[in-house]
């Protein structure tokens, strides 16, 4: 059950047995003590509903001070806690030693383990290797070089070719350590990245356009947007009085009422007008709000009434009286906001980077780029081109190769050999044996990092929260604490009654003393 309803229920049954209690014979001992007790438990009850809800509102809608104590703390409150968040529980040394228990070479490691894609890869790389040396040992080779290579190349499918490549190159591990090697330089490039040099680097090339161009466009846009603000804004004047009807009614005619009160000549006047029902206080209130929707509705539906036109002119000297400050702030809320989106993404690509879905995120990206209608229309726009400037390269590369050396070639031992000790071994080898330094290197860019930017988390939790309407920011702490602020109005009766009773006791046997 809600314990808003209990806490009421107590106070409301404590009221009523109090007022009951006292159309009883107090003579009687036993109602002596219950009017004691439910007098106690009425002013304890009360007593801590006044002070509970004073924390979120004002009681009974009275501004009396020391109420409404969240909203007049408002920003106090949202200090602290976004100071709390910052200093304890994601202090600099919380996160620090947090950092420093990462073990980045045994992640990447871990990582590389996968000796299908080892094997795949080894596969591939020697079969082409063995035909490449075969040609290379032909007599005739360097005679029929330019002919076979140009028939070769333009019989191929280089599309299918590169799809089919390209999926065997993503597949592989070295595809995975090339990308690791990747994303350690691009890291290392987005943590020096200085996202305020960044900002101001772009206001230095827009500003001149916006300064030419903002008043102007400003202009226009209330041009073409005027008549629909204002429509929709007295739109919604005229529905809130609607809304509020009653309320604005009360106001008009304690306003009348203060208004009386305050001489006695007022007092009798307004006094004896109302007794003779010359002046009917509800009749005049109605009178006014009728007179205020009617007012309303003509600025609205007449589109050269005065007041419309000057909203319009006040805008408009309102723009070019405050034409540098409003520049001014435009620029700055620009910087703020690329400072901002810039450290933002600086730490989204940094933190995509680490994820262990991002290396297949870009596998399936390239393999869709490959099969897009884009791809193919490229190719067969440019086949001859490139099938030309292919056949010349090989043509080239291989008379090098064999000017070089025409006697080499891989037998399956040392194959295996380079493989794995240059293309896999070695990358894993030197992290393990650079382990510790690789480590520490990472965790100090990283601690750096943190360190640089920690202020972040402070101001995010402080943004969060002032973003928060008072109502939003009210329901979130009632969802947190209100049923335990509840049972102190509960207990506030109950020890109140206690009290009353332990009162009613001590007042009865100081009288018969």
């Amino acid at each position: 059950m809600d314990k808003k309803k209990i806490a009421t229920f107590f106070l409301l049954s404590s009221i009523f047995i109090f007022i009951l209690s006292h159309f009883l014979n107090n003579q009687y001992i036993l109602v002596y003590i219950i009017q004691k007790v439910s007098e106690a438990a009425v002013v304890g009850g009360f007593a801590d509903w006044f002070a509970v809800t004073a924390l979120f509102k004002h009681p009974l809608g009275l501004k009396i001070p020391h109420t409404n104590i969240l909203e007049n703390n408002r920003q106090k409150l949202i200090d602290s806690i976004s100071k709390t968040v910052s200093d304890d529980w994601l202090s600099k040394k919380h996160l620090s030693s947090q950092i420093n228990t990462i073990d980045a070479v045994s992640i990447i490691i871990n990582i590389s383990k996968k000796p299908r894609y080892i094997q795949s890869l080894k596969k591939t790389t020697k079969s082409y290797i063995r035909k490449f040396f075969a040609y290379t040992k032909t007599q005739n080779f360097l005679i029929m070089l330019q002919k076979y290579i140009d028939n070769f190349v333009f019989k191929l499918n280089l599309y299918e070719i590169l799809k089919n490549s390209t999926k065997n190159f993503l597949d592989s591990n070295f595809f995975e350590n090339l990308y690791k090697a990747l994303s350690i330089e691009i890291k290392s490039f987005l943590s020096n990245l200085n996202p305020e040099k960044t900002s101001q680097f772009i206001i230095y090339h827009i500003e001149a356009d916006i300064k030419k161009s903002l008043t102007a466009s400003l202009k226009n846009a209330l041009d073409n947007n005027f008549d629909q603000i204002i429509d929709n804004t007295f739109v919604y004047l005229i529905w809130l009085i609607d809304s509020n009807e009653n309320l604005i009614s009360k106001h008009i005619e304690d306003f009348i009422e203060n208004y009386k009160n305050k001489t006695l000549s007022k007092d009798i006047v307004i006094t004896l007008l109302e007794g003779f029902n010359i002046i009917d206080k509800q009749a005049l209130s109605q009178e006014v709000i009728k007179e205020l929707k009617k007012t309303l509705f003509e600025i609205k539906e007449d589109k050269t009434h005065k007041v419309r036109l000057n909203i319009k002119n006040f805008i408009i000297s309102q723009i070019d009286l405050y034409d540098n400050k409003i520049k001014d702030f435009v620029l700055d809320t620009i910087e703020k906001i690329v400072y901002e989106n810039t450290v933002k993404l600086k730490y989204y690509f940094i933190e995509q980077l680490d994820k262990p879905d991002t290396l297949e995120f870009f596998k399936n990206w390239l393999e869709k780029e490959l099969n897009s209608k884009v791809m193919l229309e490229f190719y067969n726009k440019y086949e001859f081109e490139i099938k030309m400037y292919l056949s010349n390269t090989i043509q080239n590369t291989i008379k090098k190769l064999i000017l070089e050396g025409k006697n080499y070639s891989f037998n399956k031992y040392t194959f295996e050999k380079i493989f794995d000790s240059i293309i896999h071994n070695y990358l894993i080898n030197q992290l393990i044996l650079h382990k510790s330094s690789f480590n520490d290197f990472l965790k100090q860019k990283l601690n750096y990092i943190m360190r640089q930017n920690h202020h972040l988390i402070g101001e995010t939790v402080k943004k969060y929260l002032s973003n928060l309407k008072q109502e939003q920011l009210i329901s979130q702490i009632e969802s947190k604490v209100g049923n335990d602020l509840q049972y102190i109005r509960i207990n506030g009766s109950i020890v109140g009654s206690i009290v009353g009773f332990i009162i009613a006791i001590a007042d009865l046997l100081l009288k018969k003393i």
